[in-house]
């Protein structure tokens, strides 16, 4: 569902950073701590990849790399489509503070590329991107039919209360299945409500 490239120059980092690196990125998505548990984390999880490439040779502007100056690092986040201008922010946010607390020094690029929606196959078939949040959803359905789940706002996942963030905004209780999207949500009542002021 995610699928996650990490180009970096040949020995900027070593096995444990990597490893790092690349868990921060699945920690940074399900929103770490206090974020997406449960059966519904397990789905995403399992659908979520990091390929860590180390070019032999790599070109930038006319200039070989030699290793002279901060290390480039390019990382590039393959999402449903219709989730890339949602998710843009908070990823390329998210991502760089990833690796320059492991390099401070790095020139960190990410992309974030949409595929098309119906582009992406899992259990041997083409999904779309509300097949893909229905799939992840089916360990809470049950929960959310007698209302003990919350529905994300922001993405449609279903959340348990009891261990996703939420936030009561004008009297009603929201679940959110991580920070990104509540962070999200509080940003865009906010500007509604600066919106009705204005």
């Amino acid at each position: 569902m995610l699928f996650i490239e990490l180009f970096v120059p040949e020995n900027a980092l070593d096995a444990d950073q990597r490893r790092q690196v690349a868990q921060g990125f699945l920690g940074s998505m399900t929103g770490g701590e206090g974020g997406m548990e449960g059966a519904s984390a397990d789905i995403f999880a399992s659908q979520f990849h990091v390929v860590v490439h180390e070019p032999e040779t790599w070109v930038r502007g006319e200039r070989l790399l030699d290793g002279d100056g901060p290390s480039p690092y390019l990382v590039r986040v393959h999402t449903p489509g219709p989730w890339r201008k949602d998710m843009s922010e908070y990823v390329i946010t998210a991502f760089t503070k990833l690796i320059t607390d492991v390099d401070p020094d790095a020139a960190v690029q990410v992309h974030v590329l949409g595929v098309p929606e119906g582009g992406i196959g899992v259990r041997g078939e083409a999904k779309t991107s509300a097949a893909l949040v229905e799939m992840m959803n089916e360990p809470l359905e049950q929960a959310y039919a007698e209302g003990r789940a919350l529905k994300d706002p922001m993405c449609d996942m279903l959340v348990s209360p009891d261990t996703a963030p939420t936030l009561e905004w004008e009297g009603t209780l929201y679940g959110f299945c991580c920070e990104g999207c509540r962070t999200e949500f509080i940003e865009k009542q906010e500007k509604k409500a600066r919106k009705a002021r204005a």
